[in-house]
């Protein structure tokens, strides 16, 4: 009898492993690819970010406000990407949308840091994780280089980019050459929005 009872339950886990599997490929598609991030930046408007990966160039922008939230708090780096559970889904015309979304233990926050996040709605988990999930939405571009003065993550992260169809991941001939310029005294720019390196 207990020897049945394993086998429901362990048919059971299985069956819920996969109905996750197929409910993810169902809304970020079932191809993808990995972009290695070297770099972090964030737009001094405080509503946009830039990924800098090995293979492309991510650009986005953030209209609910909590990124500009995020910069404020005044201990950030106890936070850092949740490369699981962050989605990026790659469209038509080299469109990028998905969450970010990053994480870390909420009892190492300041207390002000901790009370501007939860009355922002993100409370800590039974395991004392506070996860904040921010909606971007943007394009990705094909890279240049930036050049050697450009500052690297102290620690790479590996993001998952979702597509349906296959000729998107291999489409760089449409993609647009990245925005993202150096200036002679090292400011990055994007278009007429100043960007800092920020490091998770």
């Amino acid at each position: 009898m207990r020897l049945k009872k394993i086998f429901i339950n362990s048919f059971l886990l299985l069956a819920l492993l996969l109905q996750t599997s197929c409910v993810t490929k169902y809304i970020w598609g079932d191809k993808s690819y990995e972009e290695e991030i070297e770099q972090f930046l964030v737009g001094a408007d405080g509503r946009s970010i830039a990924l800098i990966g090995v293979n492309y160039h991510y650009v986005f922008s953030d209209n609910s406000g909590l990124l500009r939230t995020f910069l404020s708090l005044k201990q950030k780096s106890v936070l850092a990407i949740n490369s699981e559970k962050t989605h990026l889904k790659l469209s038509d015309n080299n469109d990028v949308a998905g969450d970010l979304v990053i994480e870390g233990p909420a009892s190492i926050l300041p207390r002000e840091d901790l009370r501007l996040l939860k009355s922002l709605g993100f409370m800590p988990d039974r395991k004392d994780i506070i996860s904040i999930k921010i909606k971007l939405v943007g394009r990705r571009y094909a890279p240049r280089f930036l050049g050697q003065g450009a500052s690297r993550l102290n620690e790479f992260y590996t993001l998952q980019i979702y597509y349906s169809d296959s000729n998107l991941a291999k489409d760089v001939g449409k993609a647009a050459v990245t925005p993202i310029a150096v200036t002679l005294d090292a400011a990055i720019l994007i278009g007429k929005v100043v960007f800092y390196p920020f490091s998770l």
